[in-house]
């Protein structure tokens, strides 16, 4: 899973003029995934299941590509 981020991280770096913005909307939608995640096992007593960092990163990575035309309109 690591070498598909990097993957997807590489276009998206190469397919956005201002990079540094890129990094706060990633970082931005992780952490509202990971509340989100974070509430609903608060509000589901029966819910056991945790997310790793490394899973909201990747989501928040796709998520951002989605949104970016990455010139072949293939994500990764």
């Amino acid at each position: 899973m690591t070498s598909t981020i990097i993957e997807v991280a590489s276009d998206l770096n190469e397919g956005v003029e201002n990079r540094y913005q890129l990094v706060l909307e990633v970082s931005e939608s992780a952490k509202k995934l990971r509340d989100e995640h974070r509430r609903h096992n608060q509000e589901d007593p029966f819910t056991t299941t945790t997310i790793s960092t490394d899973k909201v990163i990747y989501q928040s990575i796709i998520m951002k590509a989605s949104e970016i035309d990455l010139g072949d309109g293939l994500i990764g």
